[in-house]
């Protein structure tokens, strides 16, 4: 027996909140249609009775995990247990509303669109102590990905099934995931969309870590890039590599009279082999992302 495909699923990680868990699924199945919508709690290791709270509710599928595994390990359990052909993320601790939610279903069912993400207006909850790390992270990300990111890591976006799979393997275990199907998206040009929502005041306590999950997710900015564009770090590292060691060289050959300097060289030398590297990563860039746009293909040669 076959089980019957849901038009949209909706995703909760949940790490101990039990005190905001039970209020964010009662508005939820209060305003969704649960004929065509499933509900989904993944329990991430919870040290509190966040999963007792789920179990209340009959209309929720709870997967727990025995271990905190991480954010984006929850939302790839949630993602392959789920049935419906639009998949959406929501948080549990309160900050997004209902009405935003079907804000982004009905983005992505009335454009035919791939992806839709949520981005928090003016009037949304801000917490002013993580004002100056998200500052420095959408700046990195503009200047590293060469692009206008409206808001990178808003926790709630929803995305065609069949697209989302695809890309499962390139979510990190912990903190990031948000920030690298934003990145992904765009890469790929995939067709997507933004929708203005209201975020309200998390209940509880977060359990990211500023400083720890702020270079982690600098960190998987840069491993997108450097699947995507790997010339575009390789090979402008070895064009400055080459530019400075022929200037240089030129410099002291002319001033000193005696041909051209080791240090000029060895800098031209190492940016020829970086700009080599750049290339040859280029190619194996392309033949990953060969493999995982057609894995049915790759699995009949092998």
């Amino acid at each position: 027996m076959t089980r019957e495909n849901k038009k949209v699923s909706i995703i909760i990680p949940a790490y101990n909140e039990s005190t905001g868990i039970a209020e964010t699924l009662k508005e939820l199945i209060a305003y969704v249609d649960m004929n065509e919508t499933e509900i989904i709690v993944i329990d991430d290791g919870s040290t509190d009775n966040t999963a007792d709270i789920v179990c209340s509710f009959p209309e929720v599928k709870l997967i727990g995990h025995n271990e905190n595994r991480g954010y984006g390990t929850a939302i790839k359990t949630g993602v392959r247990n789920s049935r419906g052909e639009i998949i959406v993320w929501y948080d549990s601790d309160g900050q997004h509303r209902p009405e935003d939610l079907e804000k982004v279903v009905n983005e992505i069912k009335r454009n035919n669109l791939d992806y839709c993400i949520g981005v928090r207006g003016k009037d949304s909850y801000v917490d002013k102590s993580r004002i100056l790390g998200m500052a420095v992270l959408r700046l990195f990300l503009r200047i590293t990905s060469h692009r206008q990111v409206t808001d990178f890591n808003s926790g709630l976006r929803g995305f065609k099934r069949g697209v989302l799979l695809k890309y499962l393997s390139f979510l990190p275990k912990r903190f990031g995931a948000s920030t690298v199907t934003t990145m992904l998206m765009q890469e790929e040009d995939y067709i997507g969309s933004e929708v203005p929502i209201t975020a309200r005041k998390r209940v509880g306590k977060s359990s990211v870590k500023q400083m720890r999950d702020g270079f982690r997710t600098m960190g998987l900015i840069l491993n997108i890039i450097l699947l995507f564009h790997p010339m575009r770090v390789f090979g402008g590292l070895g064009t400055i590599m080459v530019l400075a060691g022929a200037s240089y060289g030129i410099v002291r050959a002319l001033m000193w009279n005696a041909g051209l300097p080791v240090l000029a060289a060895v800098l031209i030398l190492f940016g020829v082999q970086l700009f080599c590297f750049g290339l040859l990563s280029h190619q194996i860039s392309c033949m990953r992302r060969a493999r995982n746009e057609n894995p049915d293909i790759y699995t009949i040669i092998n």
